[in-house]
């Protein structure tokens, strides 16, 4: 009954260990996942196109994409210039930020024209 205790408790203690340790090295190395957009990377944006397929706006330090995910992966669709602040229609100098399906709008309508397709 003893060993069955022992076992018991050292499970517990190697779970509580891995638990602390991985707290420890996700702040570490910037990786908490609950960070709420506090690292490098922010989603400014985002626009379901599909069943299990959205377009992303990204900020990535002074860099802004537009990143298409689905289950077949992810893929850069474009850099886009400016300055694009979540859920604020105008940016600190008052000049108004085209909204994000504004931004997909001229992104298709580049892309349309680039392979010369008309709409």
């Amino acid at each position: 009954m003893l060993s069955l205790f022992n076992a018991i408790l050292a499970v517990i203690g190697v779970l509580c260990l891995a638990y602390w340790c991985c707290r420890m090295l996700g702040k570490q190395w910037g990786m908490n996942p609950c960070s709420g957009g506090r690292g490098s990377m922010k989603v400014l944006s985002q626009i379901q196109v599909g069943q299990d397929r959205r377009i992303l706006l990204l900020n990535i330090g002074e860099h802004n994409y537009l990143v298409g995910v689905s289950q077949a992966g992810i893929q850069l669709l474009a850099e886009v210039e400016g300055k694009y602040e979540t859920d604020m229609p105008q940016n600190a100098e008052g000049v108004t930020v085209p909204s994000f399906q504004e931004l997909l709008e001229k992104y298709k309508k580049f892309r349309d024209e680039k392979n010369g397709v008309d709409r």
